[in-house]
């Protein structure tokens, strides 16, 4: 078992090792492996790259993430601003434009809408916006068409863990309705159950993943 301040020296070192965070103003509380993450950042994308660093610690179990954004003094982007932006996204990003993907921006928030084949490709929607200027949060109700049996979708997932070395051994069941993955089981770390839900979301036609892994 991982001590609170082990771990949080790890996240502290993670953070710092990662070359999307330029913010040195990132807290960071823990305990019984629940981990708060406070301070500012200079954008949105540094946010997420705060959790995703927190999360790839050892012994976290869960992460509150409470970070604001705060852009220089001098930086002024309207949601007109980012909006604009968007819409020049929207004639060059294959992924916008393939899709007519939508977004409604308020207060800095882009909300995207839509309907795309993978998982994959709304994160990649996502992922573009994240990195505009102004933007401090994204709202993904993008969602998926089912395009293959739940049989195939089950044995895809199965496949997918089969081949991964850190989930050979893990007791993980797959259970598919409708597109609605849910996982079921025991891992030994955070990192592990994310594995899990990457392959989960790797099969074509999955609409969402209930994650009801456990961490031994």
């Amino acid at each position: 078992m991982r001590s609170d301040e082990e771990i949080r020296d790890d996240i502290l070192a993670e953070i710092d090792f990662e070359p999307r965070i330029e913010s040195t103003e990132i807290g960071v509380t823990v305990k019984d492996g629940a981990v708060t993450l406070h301070g500012t950042v200079h954008s949105f994308l540094e946010e997420l790259a705060a959790v995703k660093a927190a999360k790839r610690v050892k012994g976290v179990h869960a992460v509150v993430e409470k970070i604001d954004i705060k852009y220089p003094a001098d930086t002024t982007i309207s949601d007109a601003d980012i909006a604009e932006r968007i819409a020049h996204l929207c004639e060059w990003s294959t992924i916008f434009r393939k899709y007519d993907l939508k977004a409604e921006v308020k207060n800095g928030r882009v909300t995207l809408t839509g309907s795309v084949d993978w998982q994959y490709q709304r994160n990649d929607a996502q992922d573009q916006v994240a990195h505009m200027g102004g933007v401090t949060g994204v709202t993904n109700a993008i969602t998926i068409w089912p395009k293959v049996s739940q049989l195939d979708v089950k044995k895809k997932i199965s496949a997918a863990m089969h081949r991964s070395a850190a989930l050979e051994a893990a007791k993980i069941n797959v259970d598919v309705i409708d597109g609605k993955v849910t996982l079921k089981g025991q891992v030994k770390a955070w990192y592990e159950r994310k594995l899990a839900k990457d392959a989960a979301w790797s099969a074509p036609g999955v609409v969402s993943v209930i994650d009801q892994i456990e961490i031994a």
